[in-house]
């Protein structure tokens, strides 16, 4: 694997990883005054993920 590659791997992890914790806080929502801040955390998690998925996707990568 080159350097690349492994960095582009490390970043769809964390980027997942945010995405879960995202969908978390918006699913257990107790104080509805958060939920705009809730939907944004969550979509931008959303677009990064889906941006880095499609990098790799162009570099011929599989995950």
């Amino acid at each position: 694997m080159k350097p690349d590659e492994a960095m582009i791997l490390d970043s769809i992890k964390n980027a997942r990883s945010e995405l879960e914790q995202a969908t978390c806080l918006f699913n257990e929502l107790t104080d509805f005054s958060a939920v705009d801040y809730a939907s944004y955390n969550l979509l931008a998690a959303k677009a990064k993920y889906s941006y880095l998925l499609q990098i790799a996707k162009e570099k011929g990568m599989t995950i």
